[in-house]
């Protein structure tokens, strides 16, 4: 299924004005609205999906309702391809114990659900990497996390980018080279 290309994601701070932020953006714009949902921490999330017109239009109408209340955002144009199947997070991956490719992996938590969007975007833009492990908001005070694995200089060159487009809203980022066999392909027990 082909989707987008462009990708909108606003983090409200309150469930009832992420609900009117959504409504703003739909009577603006045929966009199309993929989810509107609350999280942990008390917040709204709105996930706008379609042509770069009709996401920037949405999204234009949803900040400006949003207001003061707006947690955080963005806007991908082009979404990479393996950012659309994070958005139905959370997200366990097969297991990847026997991946040879699997020769690294990076932990990458962010403070909001849009930098963890940003970051992933940004890190398969510059490498060779696999989305694996995705994690937004829900039992995690409103944070976010995914996990990428790849050949170490892979790894290092995506991590790199992830930590850019997460910026100051980054929490952690941790690279592990070779993981432990028991670890392998089940970070999250």
């Amino acid at each position: 299924m082909t989707r987008g290309p462009a990708l909108g994601v606003l983090e409200v701070g309150t469930i009832a004005r992420g609900v009117v932020t959504a409504d703003a953006g739909l009577k603006r714009s045929p966009a199309i609205l993929l989810h509107s949902r609350a999280v942990s921490g008390g917040k709204h999330l709105v996930f706008f999906e379609g042509g770069v017109a009709e996401v920037e239009e949405a999204m234009g109408a949803a900040k400006r309702v949003a207001g003061d209340v707006l947690l955080d955002k963005v806007e991908l144009p082009f979404a990479d391809d393996q950012v659309w199947p994070m958005l139905g997070a959370p997200i366990a991956p097969p297991d990847w114990a026997a991946d040879p490719d699997a020769e690294a992996v990076a932990i990458i938590e962010t403070k909001t659900v849009c930098a963890a969007i940003a970051a992933a975007d940004a890190a398969c833009k510059v490498a060779e990497v696999l989305v694996r492990d995705t994690r937004f908001a829900v039992d995690l005070a409103g944070k976010a996390y995914f996990t990428l694995t790849g050949s170490l200089d892979a790894i290092q060159a995506a991590a790199a980018a992830a930590s850019d487009a997460a910026g100051d809203r980054l929490v952690a980022l941790e690279v592990i080279a070779q993981p432990a066999p028991d670890l392998r392909g089940r970070l999250f027990r």
